[in-house]
This record gives C-alpha cells, structure tokens and sequence, in this order.
C-alpha cells in the first residue's frame, strides 16, 4: 500500500472524471482537458515543494506524451526519456500509467 506522504500528495491532484478514450472525440478533449489540469496542480505542487523531476507534454490529440525526468543523486544527475502512446483500442489509460510511474518513484 501507497505510505501517508503518497496519499496525500495524490489527495492535492483533481480527480478525473471523465472516462473516455480517443475514440469519444468530444468527451476526449474534455479527458485531456481533466488531465492537463491534473498534471499542471502536480508541477505546481512539486515546484512549491523543490520537488521538481519531469517535463510532459504531448502531441495535439494527446494521444502521444512524451518528456523528461530526472534524479540527481551525489551531485550527478541522471536523465530519462519518457514517451508513451495511447493506442485507439485502448481504455483511458495514461494517468494510470503516470500515477504508476509516480507510485514507483516515491
């Protein structure tokens, strides 16, 4: 299970609710909509925290995000690519994706 300090950090970050996929055209653009907004409180919390180790950003339909993060640790600081594809089979899936990632790096 997720520690205090997990929780409350996804407790500060709206909760999406619209469920849809690409392939819902209006209903998407409200999702990523919900999800830029998520992910801009995040930044901004971890700023105000001097927590900052990402960069996102995606393509125009926001199927495609890709981006960089980054630990420093003994004074070097290592970088990562980030790139992942929502495919139009697929249900919602990128903050699940994000929020495992987030999970695992905390």
């Amino acid at each position: 299970m997720a520690d205090e300090a997990t929780r409350r950090v996804v407790s500060e970050i709206p909760v999406l609710k619209t469920n849809a996929g690409p392939r819902d055209r209006e209903l998407w653009v409200q999702r990523l909509k919900e999800e830029y907004q998520s992910l801009i409180r995040y930044v901004e919390n971890n700023k105000n925290a001097d927590n900052d180790w990402f960069r996102l950003e995606s393509n125009k339909e926001g199927t495609r995000w890709f981006g960089k993060c980054w630990y420093i640790h003994d004074l070097l600081k290592y970088e990562f690519d980030i790139e992942y594809s929502c495919f139009w089979e697929y249900l919602p899936s990128f903050f699940f994706f994000f929020f495992f990632f987030l999970l695992c790096y905390v």
